[in-house]
């Protein structure tokens, strides 16, 4: 008995060790949506410009890391043109899988890190006004910035560097994604890239 007690407490000392958790926040450097003004449509981009979300680590043998995130960032725009308004808001998730690694630097330590992200798009709200009453609204499919996907996968590389302090450790980096498909008709960003501060127990 006592030794199937002491095993655990040494699983749990072990598991403690390789995984931790974190918070994540960061600055876009891209919008999510390229502001257009071409004669016909005007699209204006105003949401708030922050990504935050947490963040799961797990240590791996040979200085490797595997990394979860859950990214949150609100999205908000106008489209403006032949008589009509359109507006969108809407929540925009990235759910990075990461596959990282850490140089063995006294300190201060660099990290490098590659994977995959699951893209979706909730809770949106769209909203379209007709300038002059009675007119003919022009053909969705020709108006700029509709909803084409809220699902989608995205390519990520990441680099930064952290350091530890007593009970947290503290990291910097920059994160470029590139989407597979656009989630706003003909004015999605597929180039991202962050700056992102993490805090991690």
């Amino acid at each position: 008995m006592k030794l199937f007690a002491l095993a655990a407490l040494c699983a749990g000392m072990a598991c403690a060790q390789t995984l931790s958790v974190g918070v994540l926040g960061g600055v876009p450097f891209t919008d999510a949506v390229s502001g257009v003004q071409n004669g016909t449509y005007t699209t204006l981009y105003k949401s708030s410009n922050f990504v935050v979300g947490p963040a799961i680590q797990v240590n791996l043998p040979a200085s490797l890391r595997f990394e979860f995130d859950a990214l949150y960032r609100p999205v908000s725009f106008q489209t403006s043109g032949q008589g009509l308004t359109s507006s969108i808001s809407t929540s925009q998730w990235q759910f990075p899988l990461l596959l990282g690694y850490r140089f063995r630097t006294p300190v201060v330590k660099p990290f490098l890190e590659a994977g995959i992200a699951f893209d979706h798009l909730s809770g949106i709200s769209a909203s379209a006004i007709l300038a002059t009453v009675g007119a003919t609204p022009p053909s969705v499919a020709s108006v700029p910035g509709q909803v084409q996907h809220t699902s989608g996968v995205s390519v990520v590389l990441g680099g930064g560097v952290e350091v530890k302090i007593p009970f947290v450790r503290l990291s910097g980096e920059l994160r470029f994604a590139r989407q597979a498909q656009q989630e706003f008709q003909a004015i999605s960003n597929l180039n991202q890239a962050e700056l992102m501060l993490g805090v991690h127990f």
